[in-house]
């Protein structure tokens, strides 16, 4: 069950979707900085309205900063492009093969083999399953770190391309998403999403004992935050 409304406040639209939850979530969007308000259903008005409000110059900062990122051209996957992977930024090399395609790095290059009449779409599908089996590659070994660390258990987990977040926990099912596009960011910032996801198995609500268990376990998630948020490190 969900019901929607909208306020607006220093002329911001914000949409409120209303859901079975215990708290109030506040999101701003990329690229444009829209706002969005998850809140529980029975929540009144006025309690959001003084929440928003009490978060008045944050609000307008980060939309600010949201707007201000220059936003990048559709990647058409062609020689001389250049893609991130862990934090590094590699030249695509395209070349024509007859054989099975395949992408593997090379130096500083990335040598994307494909057939000659290949279409955009066969070489997105082509480049999003290199990046799923470079995760698959990487975060079992960091699930096996840091279980014994934080003391929990992760049933399963998997990777798809999600625009609103980093990551997502099943707390009921012990089963974590995290999102494909952290494989272009380095390498620090997916462990910090991986272990934020993990914690939830711990606390489900980013309360106050949420970000005490953060900074016991990574204390120096705030770095890996700001970089990951940033789009720098």
């Amino acid at each position: 069950m969900q019901a929607e409304s909208h306020i607006e406040i220093d002329g911001i639209p914000i949409k409120i979707i209303r859901k079975p939850i215990k708290n109030m979530h506040l999101r701003i969007y990329p690229p444009d900085g829209r706002v969005q308000i998850s809140a529980p259903l029975r929540l009144n008005i006025k309690h959001i309205y003084q929440e928003v409000e009490a978060k008045r110059e944050w609000l307008h900062i980060q939309r600010a900063r949201l707007q201000a990122l220059p936003v990048k051209p559709e990647l058409k996957i062609e020689t001389g492009e250049c893609h991130d992977f862990l934090g590094q930024s590699y030249t695509l090399t395209l070349l024509e093969t007859l054989t099975p395609a395949k992408i593997e790095l090379k130096d500083s290059n990335l040598l994307f083999s494909a057939r000659p009449n290949a279409t955009l779409i066969e070489k997105q599908v082509l480049l999003k399953k290199w990046y799923q089996t470079q995760m698959q590659a990487i975060v079992p070994e960091l699930i096996k770190k840091w279980q014994p660390i934080i003391g929990v258990n992760v049933a399963e987990w998997g990777a798809k391309v999600m625009k609103t977040r980093w990551g997502s926990c099943n707390i009921r099912t012990r089963r974590i998403w995290l999102n494909l596009t952290l494989m272009k960011k380095p390498l620090v910032c997916l462990e910090y999403v991986l272990v934020h996801e993990m914690i939830h198995l711990l606390e489900a609500s980013h309360n106050a004992r949420f970000y005490q268990l953060m900074d016991k376990f990574m204390p120096e998630w705030r770095c890996h935050q700001n970089a990951l948020v940033k789009g720098i490190y």
